[in-house]
């Protein structure tokens, strides 16, 4: 088989099980067992290899879970020329890879994956590709067009546009829209935003083609208020579970709750906003509260149903309620809303409904169900509705609901926003949320770059690029028997390969400053390295940059490797050897991270203070597997002259591991940047 070839796969494997699917995607599926090892392929009638897996099949189970970071037992560079040479064997004829991104998986199971793309006659293809490898050689692969082909033959590489036309094209498409986004620091300051359609141009006709609206001529997407209601039901159903209901007893002995409505004076409130319509047939099924404890306001979850009957259809097919009610279903609408208990502000509002087909005779027109919605914001959120505006920004076009959102200056703010849909039917409210940050600082919007600026600001950055693209094909009475195939498993159109010219980097730009008028966002290819400029004679340097590779370290462009080591600096370099990305941002949450990896208690957390040798130790020994060991007293002999006892566990497993050697531990001396590093490099290698 060639499949088999092409892996290599030998012939000591004991058992071997194939099967074969013969429907729309005609594919081999593949197993070999052995003693020790499994191998899963997956493979195409003519050979080419889709996906494989293969697993140890004698690993025991370990039950330990704390922090076990482990180097892979291979590096980094053996496993890509590893990686290169299997791409070489495992793609077709006319393809070749491009490896964009290596991620290290740390552990006792470590491995490098490989993702890039797939590049056809030399030129960039939608085809992806995820290979892995790790100290027994390859351990997985998987090509993107596994479960969604491209149909037909590939056209040649060969165009009959220039760059120069196909990029005019391009440019004459592009659109931006000039409002409010927030920076990494939290102050929102004003980017033109790309907003066009995903434009090509066919490289043999010249045509320039709206990719986006081609897609929507041909797939007609309905979506269904239902379906949205039946997930919302069961959110709204889990945030009332968890709410933790209190009985009217436990808020009375609760200082904290003293404040808060009853319930009695809740419901009362949401049946004086008349466009809630809970007059029409809702009771009030159950009402719970729960606080935060840092700010001590109080939520109050409730729950309302109502009967729908022949009278009380809200707005839906009869027919398909009288065929419900044929099967004996009893159908019930479900509205919840969460308000502030002690301002009585509703902060929340979903209805959900079990019927799915609309009476399309009973509709309020655009102009009514807008004034309806502006009508509840003006009684709900006055104040926040009166710094908003319809938005009208791409994307937010008035289809099962209203965004208007925040006003700064004249330009939108679409972070701070509110919603609001309207049953066309009653005019009553199905849903309302928002998000809002009174907190927000606005930078200056006075001398900002033009639009035409800014436009060509973006097109000069990016690259107009000839490759393959994903084309959609209609199946209309197809003759082709591949085609016919796929018609009659119920597809619309196939997804065909054409040679195009398109912008390449949108993905990488975020828009345009419009205050200095040059691009926003990062290269998107990421090799998961940290790059320093203050390694050179550094004793510590190649290991530092083997942390680096691994994806641990500290961004900014230098290691400091000098300084006194932080609590913080110790938790980003721990969480990161944990398989997680620390929060840099969020006190609170590196707090969280750090306590529930095992590296300190709630009460230990003190950021910016300096870690000696010993409570990095410490730290990073304790969350592992040999903390229980070294928390036994008086069992150890580090042979360290200057630990005190309470450590020497810590201080022995630690020469045990390698992590430090000598007959002076140091450990109340402050543990650098660099010392921490070879710590941690040294455990990972243990």
């Amino acid at each position: 088989m060639a499949g088999k070839n092409t892996l290599g796969i030998s012939d000591d494997y004991t058992e071997f099980y194939s099967s074969y699917s013969d429907d729309i995607l005609p594919q081999w599926y593949l197993t070999w067992s052995g003693d020790t090892e499994q191998i899963s392929v997956t493979a195409s009638t003519e050979g080419l290899v889709l996906d494989v897996y293969r697993w140890n099949t004698t690993d025991s189970y370990d039950s330990f879970y704390g922090f076990d970071a482990a180097f892979p037992a291979i590096g980094q560079e053996e496993a890509r020329a590893q990686a290169e040479d299997w791409l070489a064997r495992l793609l077709d004829g006319d393809e070749t890879a491009r490896i964009d991104s290596v991620r290290t998986s740390l552990g006792t199971d470590g491995y490098y994956r490989f993702s890039g793309t797939i590049l056809i006659n030399g030129l960039e293809s939608p085809i992806t590709f995820s290979l892995s490898i790790d100290g027994d050689g390859l351990y997985s692969y998987y090509r993107s067009d596994e479960y969604d082909p491209y149909v037909g033959d590939t056209p040649e590489a060969q165009a009959d546009i220039t760059q120069a036309q196909a990029a005019a094209e391009l440019a004459d498409a592009v659109e931006l829209e000039l409002y409010y986004v927030t920076d990494d620091d939290g102050v929102a300051w004003l980017q033109y935003v790309p907003c066009g359609p995903d434009m090509v141009v066919d490289a043999l006709t010249g045509e320039a083609v709206d990719m986006d609206a081609l897609y929507a001529s041909l797939s007609a997407v309905n979506s269904s208020r239902s379906t949205m209601a039946y997930a919302a039901d069961t959110v709204a159903e889990e945030e009332t579970a968890d709410a933790g209901g209190l009985t009217e007893v436990e808020l009375a002995s609760i200082a904290n709750y003293r404040e808060a409505m009853s319930q009695a004076e809740l419901d009362a409130a949401l049946r004086a906003v008349e466009t809630l319509g809970l007059a029409d047939g809702y009771t009030l099924q159950s009402c719970s509260y729960s606080m935060d404890s840092d700010t001590g306001d109080v939520t109050a979850s409730l729950r309302y149903t109502a009967e729908v009957t022949e009278e009380r259809l809200f707005g839906y097919s009869l027919e398909e309620f009288q065929e419900y009610q044929s099967y004996g279903y009893s159908l019930t609408a479900s509205k919840y809303i969460t308000m502030n208990a002690k301002t009585g502000q509703i902060t929340y509002v979903y209805t959900s409904y079990p019927l799915y087909e609309e009476d399309e005779d009973a509709q309020m027109d655009e102009a009514e169900q807008q004034a309806a919605a502006e009508a509840f914001l003006t009684s709900v959120a006055g104040e926040m509705f009166g710094e908003s505006g319809l938005c009208t920004l791409s994307g937010y076009e008035a289809k099962s609901g209203y965004t208007y959102a925040r006003l700064h200056d004249g330009y939108f703010y679409p972070e701070n926003y509110l919603y609001v849909t309207v049953n066309p039917a009653t005019g009553t409210i199905d849903r309302y949320d928002y998000v809002w940050d009174k907190e927000t600082e606005f930078a200056d919007s006075q001398g900002i770059v033009d639009e035409e600026t800014a436009t060509a600001a973006y097109v000069d950055t990016l690259e107009v690029t000839l490759g393959y693209v994903a084309w959609p094909l209609a199946i209309e009475d197809a003759e082709d028997e591949t085609l016919a195939r796929w018609a009659e498993w119920g597809y619309d159109y196939v997804q065909t390969l054409r040679l195009a010219w398109y912008f390449n980097g949108v993905d990488s730009i975020d828009g345009i400053d419009a205050l200095t008028g040059q691009p926003v966002g990062e290269d998107s290819s990421d090799t998961g390295d940290y790059a320093y400029d203050d390694l050179e004679g550094v004793a510590q340097g190649e290991l530092i940059q083997a942390l680096a590779q691994a994806g641990i370290g500290f961004s900014g462009g230098s290691f400091q490797p000098e300084a006194a080591l932080t609590q913080r600096d110790a938790l980003v370099l721990l969480i990161q050897a944990n398989g997680s990305t620390p929060s840099l941002t969020d006190d609170e949450r590196l707090q969280r991270q750090a306590v529930n990896a095992g590296f300190i208690t709630a009460g230990e957390f003190d950021p910016d203070k300096t870690v000696t040798r010993m409570e990095f130790l410490t730290m990073l020994i304790g969350a592992s597997r040999y903390g229980d060991a070294a928390e036994l007293t008086g069992v150890w002999a580090s042979g360290f002259t200057d630990v005190d006892e309470a450590d020497e566990g810590f201080a022995a497993v630690a020469k045990a591991l390698g992590l430090a050697d000598g007959d002076a531990l140091r450990p109340g001396d402050p543990c650098t940047r660099a010392e921490a590093a070879e710590i941690l490099y040294r455990f990972m290698s243990r």
